[in-house]
């Protein structure tokens, strides 16, 4: 198993019991052995030189711009480990194979027919990064952000897809009607998404004559919802849902008319005792 050792932990590591204290030949070969590693680092500006640093047989390279106006075409990084390093380069048909992209700005890079076997790419920036018709199967993609977005990567298509939260995608699925509307720009916000939700309905019910299919396979969610007895579905419902609701005498009667048994109980008691003046 590969174990990495960051740059800042360098100094503790390096200086823990195997090299005691007591023996200033061995402190010393350590400090130099630790600026070394920190020297090489900061050297590595060109591609010739971040290349030169693998073939000696290094894989660690942190804080490095490979963005330096060339192609990285048929590279080998193999093992290698990335932190905080900045790309946007063409690495097409290179190998990567176990290596690990961390903390890195990603965007616009081209990883297209490449070796991505038990690689890693996680809490990093990737706005525009292709993936082309590289085998993703085995690639970890967690913790990534486009456009302050969290998303997730498609290993079927290479699609970035933004994240979504379980019971917005529920949601979507429940009331297909809402789906067609949303914007889904912030599926990966629970709450933001249910009081978008709780805008529409408050808007359909005070405007409509009769409730629509919108309305109620929205309030046959809820219901479904209400039914698991859960603290924290109840508190997304009373605040994502309800309190957008309680203004309107109207939504209030519609609710409590659509909203069945415990539903209707949570409802009616956050109407009567909750922040949000009630019409009821």
């Amino acid at each position: 198993m590969r174990k990495f050792i960051p740059k800042s932990k360098v100094s503790a590591c390096l200086l823990a019991s195997d090299f005691p204290k007591e023996n200033p030949r061995t402190q010393n070969r350590t400090i130099l052995i630790r600026d070394r590693y920190l020297q090489a680092e900061k050297r590595l500006k060109t591609k010739k030189e971040i290349l030169d640093h693998y073939q000696k047989g290094q894989r660690f390279y942190r804080n490095v711009d490979f963005d330096n106006g060339e192609s990285f075409v048929e590279s080998n990084f193999q093992d290698a480990m990335f932190e905080n390093c900045y790309f946007g380069v063409d690495f097409s048909n290179s190998n990567f194979r176990n290596a690990r992209f961390s903390e890195c700005n990603l965007k616009s890079t081209d990883f297209s027919s490449c070796d991505l076997t038990k690689t890693e790419i996680v809490n990093s920036l990737v706005e525009a990064i292709e993936f082309g018709n590289s085998d993703t199967s085995s690639l970890t993609f967690e913790n990534n952000t486009s456009y302050g977005n969290e998303i997730k990567l498609n290993t079927e298509s290479n699609e970035l897809e933004s994240y979504m939260h379980p019971l917005v995608e529920e949601l979507y699925k429940k009331v297909p009607d809402f789906d067609k509307i949303s914007d889904h720009t912030s599926d990966d916000l629970l709450y933001s998404v249910f009081g978008d939700l709780s805008l529409r309905l408050s808007e359909q019910i005070t405007e409509l004559e009769k409730p629509n299919k919108l309305i109620f396979d929205s309030f046959s969610f809820f219901n479904y919802l209400g039914n698991k007895n859960d603290k924290e579905i109840d508190n997304l419902l009373v605040v994502g849902i309800y309190e957008g609701l309680y203004w309107s005498k109207k939504c209030n009667d519609l609710s409590r008319e659509l909203l069945k048994n415990r539903n209707r109980e949570v409802y009616q008691y956050w109407m009567i005792n909750g922040n949000i003046q009630s019409e009821y």
